[in-house]
C-alpha cells in the first residue's frame, strides 16, 4: 500500500505548515468539534432496534448520506473501497452484481442464494440480474459474519442493509445535477411534503443518469457498459395516532445502456492438460475456443482486417492485442441492456405500551432482465447466449430473468425486568420465483454452428422461519456495563424447479421439489466497561438452503446440491473517546469461520454443452482481521483507516463429479479460494480549509483502497488455471464548497482513479466449459463535478 500511503502523506505534511499559523486554542480544539461529533454519532439497527454504532457487540460497517455523497457512492461496486473484506463482483457483464464478505460468495451462474443478502428498508431485496437505483439513501450499513437470526432469509457471509431516506417533518428537499466524463449526466432530487404535519409525511424521490462506458468496442465503433437509469420513489408515512405509524415506500426503476461484458483474460491451446498436485490427475482442459478459432481451421481466422469472427494470429493474437488495450475490444455486435423493477414495502410500527412494540414488514418485488454478452470476450463466438432458432434466435439475444417475492415479517420488542432485558420474536414468511431462460451458442458465425443449447427453467422457494433474541444486562456494583445476548431461529425452505417445453433437458424432466429446515443462533457477551471501551465475544451459525441446478441433466435429482452450513467465531474491541485529548474511534474484530458442505459452482461440458452447476465442497476455513478507526489530531484535519486480513482456504476439497458429469472417477480438487484477496485497505484524510465562516466550508478529501491479488475461479490449480488478477491501488480526491457564502448551495468536484492504475475488478471463469476466462477492467481516470442546492 505504499502508493496510497504516498499519496496522503505528502498532502498532510504541506498542509501542516499552512496551517500551523490558523490553529485554534487547545480549549476550542476539545470542546468545540467534540459536541458536533457525538451528535453524528451513526445509530445503526443492526439487531433489529437503534443502537450507537459503537456500542453493538458485532462488526459493523456504517455509512451514512453525506459519506456516500463526499465519497461519490453511485453503484453498488462503490462500496467495495469503502468497506475492506467486502468485494462487490461482476458476473459475465456490469449488471450482474453479487455481494462476498468474509471469503463467502455467490459462484456466476450458481443456483445458490446468494451468501450476503442485500435490504432495503428491511426488506430482503432479490432485485434480479440488474444493478439497482443507488441514490436517496439515509445510511448503508455492512454487517459481517454469519446471519440468519434476526435478518430475513439466512446467509452464510453477511448483510447489506439499504435504508432509503424517510420524509421529514417541514417542507423542504434538495436537487443533485452531477456532471463528468464520458459524458456523464445524473441528476437526483427529493422533495418532503408535510400534507398533514405530523400525520401524513410525502416525500418524492427521483434520479436519472447517463454515461458513456469505459471501454470502445472497435469494431462497431460504440462503447460498452453505458449508462442510462432512470428511477423514482414515493415514501408516504402515517400517522393516525399517537403510537401508531405506517410507512409505505414504493419505487419503479427502468436500466438501459449496454453490457460492459467481459475481455478475453486466458485460454487453453489445443491439447493442454494440467497435473493437480493434490490428487494426481492430469486433467485435459476445455479448449472449445483455440480448437474453432486458433487453428486457423475456418476461413479468415488468422488473416486481417479484424472482423466478425476474425482477428490477425488468431486467439493468441487477439489475447496480445487485449492485453495491451484493457479498454478497448472486438466484439462482433453490441449488447444493450434492458431491465426495469417494481419494489413495494409497507412497515407499521405500534407501541402496545411504554415497553413494548409491534412491527410488521411487507415487501413486494418484480423485476424483469434481458442481459445478452458474448462470454469468450473476443471476436470469436465461441460462446454466445443466442440461439439460431426459437424465442431467443439471433444475436444479441441474451438470457432473461424474470422475478417476483412476496414477503411478510411480524415481530414484537420489547423490555422487561425494569429494563434490564430487551427482546425481539417474530415469524418470517417468502415466496419467490425466477424464470430463467439461458441461451448457449458454440460458433454463432459459422454456416453451422457447433452446437446450440436452451436452458429454460422456473424455480420457486417458499421460506418460513420463527426466531427470538434477547439481551440481558447483567451490570451491577462488580460487572458494569456487562451484557450477554442469545438468539435462535428455525427455518424451512421448500424448494422446486420446473422445466419449460424448449428447456435443453425437457424429456423427461418431472417438477422437483425439496423440503430443507436447519437452525440458525447466535450467542454474544459485551462488556462495556466504561463509556469509551467495550470488548465482546460473538459466536454464530446459520446456512444456506441447498437448491437444483438447472444447466445439467436431472434424472434421479442429481442436479441437487444440499444445504451449505456454517459456524464462526468473533472477539472484537471497540473504542469510541479521546485520545491525547483529540476525538478517535477505533475498531478491530478477529474471527474464524468453519463452512461445511460449501456451495461453489463448477463448469465442465456435459453431454456436449456447456454446463455450470453447484456442488457441496466438503469444508472451508476462513480466518480473519478487520480493523478501522480515524481521529482529529486538530479541528481541521481527520485521519481515518481500514484494513482487512483475509485467509480463505478450502480445507477438505475433493469433489467426485462422476455422476454429474458422467465421467467415471471424475474427482476435482477446489484448490483456489475465489473473491478473497488476503489483504484489503484504505487510508484517508479530510482537510478543513482556513476560510472565513461567511464564505462557507470548504473540504478536501483524498481516499486510497489497496488489495492484493486474488482468484476468481475454485479450481487454480486443476481445471481451470489463468484465473488469477494482481492486486491494485487506487486513490480518490474531492474538494467541496458547502453552503456558498452562507447560502443553500454546494459544490464539488472529484477525481476517481487519479493516478490511472490499470486493472480488473472482477472475473468470469468458462475455462472448463469454453476454454477460455474473462475479466472486466476497473474505471480509468474519471473527473467530474457537482452541484446541489437544498430548499
Amino acid at each position: 500500500m505504499s502508493s496510497a500511503t504516498a499519496a496522503i502523506a505528502m498532502p498532510v505534511l504541506l498542509a501542516a505548515g499552512a496551517f500551523a499559523q490558523t490553529a485554534p486554542s487547545t480549549e476550542q480544539a476539545n470542546t468545540a468539534p467534540l459536541q458536533a461529533v457525538d451528535n453524528a454519532d451513526i445509530v445503526v439497527t443492526a439487531q433489529r432496534r437503534e443502537e450507537s454504532l459503537s456500542k453493538v457487540p458485532l462488526s459493523v460497517a456504517a455509512l451514512s448520506a453525506d459519506t456516500l455523497q463526499t465519497r461519490v457512492v453511485t453503484k453498488e461496486q462503490d462500496l467495495a473501497s469503502l468497506v475492506p473484506g467486502l468485494v462487490v463482483k461482476n458476473g459475465q457483464n456490469q449488471n450482474q452484481l453479487s455481494f462476498t464478505m468474509r471469503g463467502q460468495t455467490l459462484d456466476p451462474f450458481s443456483g445458490a442464494s446468494p451468501a450476503v443478502l442485500t435490504y432495503l428498508n428491511e426488506v430482503p431485496f432479490t432485485g434480479g440480474n440488474s444493478a439497482s437505483a443507488f441514490y436517496d439513501f439515509s445510511s448503508v450499513q455492512v454487517l459481517k459474519g454469519p446471519q440468519g437470526t434476526l435478518f430475513g432469509r439466512n446467509a452464510t457471509g453477511g448483510a447489506v442493509l439499504y435504508a432509503s431516506t424517510k420524509p421529514g417533518e417541514d417542507f423542504g428537499g434538495y436537487a443533485t445535477i452531477r456532471v463528468g466524463e464520458r459524458d456523464l449526466i445524473q441528476a437526483q432530487a427529493a422533495i418532503d411534503i408535510p400534507l398533514v404535519p405530523d400525520k401524513i409525511l410525502i416525500r418524492i424521490a427521483g434520479d436519472l443518469q447517463k454515461q458513456d462506458g469505459y471501454v470502445r468496442n472497435m469494431l462497431t465503433g460504440n462503447t460498452m457498459g453505458d449508462v442510462d437509469t432512470k428511477s423514482g420513489r414515493l415514501t408516504v408515512v402515517l400517522r393516525p395516532t399517537e403510537g401508531i405509524e405506517n410507512t409505505t415506500v414504493f419505487s419503479y426503476s427502468k436500466f438501459g445502456g449496454t453490457e460492459a461484458n467481459g475481455q478475453l483474460y486466458s485460454y487453453y491451446p489445443f491439447g493442454s492438460t494440467n497435473t493437480s498436485t493434490q490428487t494426481g490427475i492430469t486433467y485435459d482442459l476445455t479448449t472449445t475456443l483455440d480448437t474453432l478459432y486458433g487453428l486457423g481451421l475456418f476461413p479468415g481466422v488468422g488473416d486481417g482486417p479484424p472482423g466478425p469472427g476474425t482477428f490477425p494470429g488468431g486467439v493468441a493474437g487477439y489475447l496480445a492485442w487485449q492485453k495491451a488495450h484493457p479498454y478497448q475490444t472486438y466484439l462482433s455486435y453490441d449488447l444493450p441492456h434492458k431491465a426495469h423493477s417494481y419494489f413495494l414495502s409497507n412497515t407499521t410500527t405500534i407501541d402496545l405500551s411504554d415497553s413494548l412494540t409491534f412491527k410488521n414488514i411487507f415487501g413486494y418485488q418484480k423485476t424483469f432482465a434481458r442481459t445478452p454478452g458474448i462470454l469468450s470476450g473476443s471476436p470469436f463466438a465461441s460462446l454466445d447466449l443466442y440461439n439460431s432458432t426459437g424465442a431467443f434466435s439471433g444475436p444479441p439475444g441474451g438470457e432473461v430473468f424474470r422475478n417476483k417475492s412476496i414477503s411478510e415479517e411480524a415481530q414484537v420488542q420489547g423490555t422487561t425486568a425494569d429494563g434490564k432485558l430487551e427482546f425481539i420474536v417474530g415469524g418470517f414468511y417468502n415466496y419467490a420465483t425466477k424464470e430463467e431462460a439461458i441461451p448457449v451458442i458454440v460458433g454463432g458465425e459459422l454456416a453451422t454452428p457447433a452446437g446450440e443449447v436452451l436452458y429454460h427453467t422456473r424455480g420457486t422457494t417458499r421460506s418460513r422461519a420463527v426466531y427470538g433474541q434477547a439481551t440481558y444486562d447483567l451490570s451491577d456494583a462488580v460487572t458494569q456495563g456487562l451484557k450477554i445476548t442469545a438468539g435462535a431461529r428455525y427455518t424451512w425452505e421448500t424448494v422446486g424447479m420446473t422445466a419449460y417445453d424448449d428447456h435443453a433437458f425437457a424429456v423427461g424432466f418431472t417438477r422437483q421439489k425439496r423440503t430443507l429446515k436447519a437452525p440458525s443462533w447466535n450467542a454474544s457477551l459485551q462488556w462495556q466497561f466504561n463509556p469509551q471501551n467495550q470488548i465482546y465475544f460473538t459466536q454464530r451459525g446459520s446456512f444456506r438452503a441447498g437448491n437444483f441446478n438447472g444447466a445439467v441433466v436431472p434424472y434421479n435429482d442429481t442436479n441437487f446440491f444440499g444445504n451449505e452450513y456454517t459456524h464462526d467465531f468473533e472477539l472484537g474491541y471497540k473504542f469510541n473517546g479521546i485520545v491525547m485529548g483529540r476525538r478517535t474511534h477505533f475498531n478491530i474484530a478477529a474471527y474464524k469461520q468453519i463452512v461445511k458442505k460449501a456451495q461453489h459452482s463448477l463448469y465442465a461440458v456435459v453431454a456436449g454443452a456447456p454446463s455450470a452447476f453447484t456442488v457441496n465442497v466438503p469444508q472451508a476455513t476462513v480466518k480473519g482481521v478487520e480493523v478501522d478507526g480515524d481521529i482529529m489530531p486538530t479541528d481541521w484535519l481527520k485521519l481515518g483507516f481500514s484494513g482487512a486480513y483475509t485467509d480463505a482456504k478450502y480445507t477438505k476439497n475433493l469433489v467426485d463429479l462422476s455422476v454429474q458429469t458422467g465421467t467415471p472417477g471424475f474427482i476435482v480438487p477446489f484448490d483456489s479460494y475465489p473473491d478473497a484477496p488476503k489483504w484489503s485497505g484504505s487510508l484517508y484524510f479530510d482537510l478543513t480549509l482556513p476560510v472565513p465562516s461567511n464564505v462557507g466550508d470548504v473540504h478536501f478529501r483524498m481516499d486510497s483502497y489497496s488489495q492484493t491479488y486474488s482468484y476468481f475461479s475454485n479450481n487454480e490449480f486443476s481445471i481451470t488455471p489463468g484465473t488469477r488478477i494482481k492486486g491494485y491501488t487506487t486513490v480518490a480526491a474531492r474538494l467541496s464548497w458547502n453552503e456558498i457564502m452562507g447560502s443553500d448551495v454546494s459544490l464539488g468536484v472529484y477525481a476517481k482513479n487519479l493516478f490511472k492504475e490499470k486493472y480488473y475488478q472482477a472475473g468470469y471463469v468458462e475455462g472448463a466449459s469454453g476454454g477460455f476466462n474473462t475479466v472486466i477492467p476497473g474505471e480509468p481516470q474519471t473527473f467530474g463535478a457537482e452541484l446541489t442546492m437544498k430548499f
